[in-house]
């Protein structure tokens, strides 16, 4: 009990911390969940006798938010090489999709075994999608926006807020109003009450986000080794209409439990509780960022298409 509350009082100050500063932390900050979250991801599979392209799949995972981040930042990862080529590539999702596909094929074209050739490609491409896919929104949600660092920064925070109200939800209602759980099999301990407790814990703080990022904010810049960039004075209000709150609040908490479920039933498939022990009684960076690879990518595109 002692290290979980010590890596949450670690832990949480430190997120917002990189959430309020620079660009190069923040690019840091990816790479680390995304490098350890897919070894973690990769090592289940190996453990358990599944053949994984685990070095290619880390390799092209790595390269995704570095390639991200340089686009973002309106330079081209590719103009550092001297030919005027690489220099007129532009980026895309899709066709980094595309490059990983083809870049496995030839590698198992290149082996001499045949059995679980096109299971390794499906594991190892799984792997890259699921983990570094998905949580590379991260940079997409924080560079395509004016108020982009405050969005991740809200982000986390609902997402901590859906997990926080589910438990508290589930723990005093779980199972006298609806005697069905959430999903038996996977998560007995899940409810349907407390994924409700979940959307409304999350509705309540987007209400009060503008209020609650000011006083975060001005504790946390007061630290001279934050970036200006992360001052008070240039906060962007969200201002979310009631319905369009309730409405994020709803696909969060939809998408939190989503995350979650995934994660806990590809471990039941390993049997296996936690993915890793980095994180001491809170087990593996996947664990503990299971939630965020849906509900990233959600967000950003809410923002994007919905939210006016």
């Amino acid at each position: 009990m002692l290290s979980r509350l010590f890596i949450i009082v670690l832990f949480v100050p430190f997120l917002l911390w990189i959430f309020l500063k620079g660009n190069v932390m923040f690019l840091v900050f990816t790479l680390a969940i995304i490098g350890v979250s897919l070894h973690e991801f990769y090592k289940m599979l190996k453990d358990k006798g599944f053949e994984v392209a685990s070095r290619i799949g880390l390799g092209l995972g790595l390269f995704l938010p570095l390639a991200i981040y340089f686009q973002q930042n309106s330079k081209n990862i590719f103009s550092y090489f001297k030919f005027e080529f690489f220099k007129q590539i532009n980026f895309d999702m899709g066709g980094f999709i595309v490059f990983a596909i083809i870049l496995l094929s030839l590698r198992q074209i290149f082996k001499v075994k045949i059995e679980n050739a096109m299971a390794e490609i499906s594991y190892t491409m799984f792997g890259i999608i699921y983990v570094a896919y998905l949580f590379s929104y991260i940079l997409l949600l924080k560079y395509e926006f004016p108020n982009g660092r405050v969005l991740v920064t809200m982000t986390f925070i609902l997402i901590w807020t859906c997990d926080s109200a589910a438990f508290i939800g589930g723990k005093t209602l779980g199972g006298k109003i609806f005697k069905r759980r959430l999903a038996p099999k996977i998560s007995p301990n899940k409810s349907i009450e407390g994924a409700i407790f979940g959307v409304l814990g999350v509705f309540g703080v987007i209400l009060i986000f503008d209020k609650l990022y000011l006083a975060i904010a001005n504790v946390i810049c007061k630290f001279s080794i934050i970036s200006k960039a992360c001052s008070p004075e240039t906060y962007q209000s969200i201002g979310l209409k009631a319905w369009e709150a309730f409405l994020l609040a709803l696909v969060i908490g939809v998408f939190a439990e989503l995350g979650d479920l995934v994660e806990s039933k590809i471990k039941r498939e390993f049997g296996i509780k936690d993915s890793g022990n980095l994180l001491l009684g809170h087990g593996g960076f996947l664990d503990r960022f299971d939630s965020a690879l849906f509900v990233l990518p959600i967000v950003y595109f809410f923002m994007k298409y919905v939210a006016h």
